[in-house]
């Protein structure tokens, strides 16, 4: 299942000098959390980034190849 890339939180191109960026998309009923990774981001970056998702978000796919982009989706609610 493809979707379209996750933007970044501003909106515009990826242009934040961060090197982790998370961005959080909601598409009822789903959300979509972006976690957007440059190759000089370190591990401590990384874990830091990973702790703000929410616990139960499911990892869905992932975009690039040198700057990667994963996306966790969270889970519909049971009814």
């Amino acid at each position: 299942m493809n979707y379209d890339p996750i933007p970044d939180p501003i909106g515009g191109p990826l242009l934040s000098s961060q090197p982790v960026r998370v961005a959080t998309i909601v598409h009822a009923p789903v959300v979509d959390h972006g976690l957007t990774v440059d190759p000089d981001a370190t591990v401590a970056q990384v874990s830091a980034a990973l702790a703000t998702l929410p616990v139960d978000a499911l990892f869905t796919e992932h975009f690039g190849d040198v700057e990667v982009t994963l996306v966790f989706r969270e889970p519909l609610p049971k009814s």
